[in-house]
């Protein structure tokens, strides 16, 4: 790639993360999902648990809403989903993350 020193350019850099992603509309599967990749190796660093709209109500009992589960799974991106699936995950996907940016100098 031939660039002047001033042009500014836009490029995808690659990247090795993946990402095993699913919805989980309850919370118990959800985290008995968690505890299987545990137990299948996957470290705490690697697995994320997030509720979306999901709340307490008065008494304080959980009211669901979405829960989202992700796995950093290089490599072992079958697994993941096989362990999330087993759990009864809905909408299981797999990402490549990769990067988009801007290169040279801007002013």
């Amino acid at each position: 790639m031939d660039t002047k020193p001033d042009e500014v350019q836009e490029v995808q850099v690659p990247s090795e993360h993946v990402a095993v992603v699913a919805m989980f509309s309850d919370r118990d599967e959800a985290e008995t999902a968690v505890d299987a990749l545990v137990d299948r190796g996957f470290t705490d660093d690697q697995i994320s648990l997030v509720a979306r709209g999901a709340g307490t109500d008065d008494s304080g009992a959980f009211v669901p809403g979405g829960l989202m589960v992700t796995v950093s799974a290089k490599e072992r991106e079958a697994e993941a989903e096989r362990v999330l699936r087993e759990h009864n995950a809905r909408e299981v996907t797999t990402n490549r993350i990769g990067a988009t940016g801007r290169v040279g100098k801007e002013t």
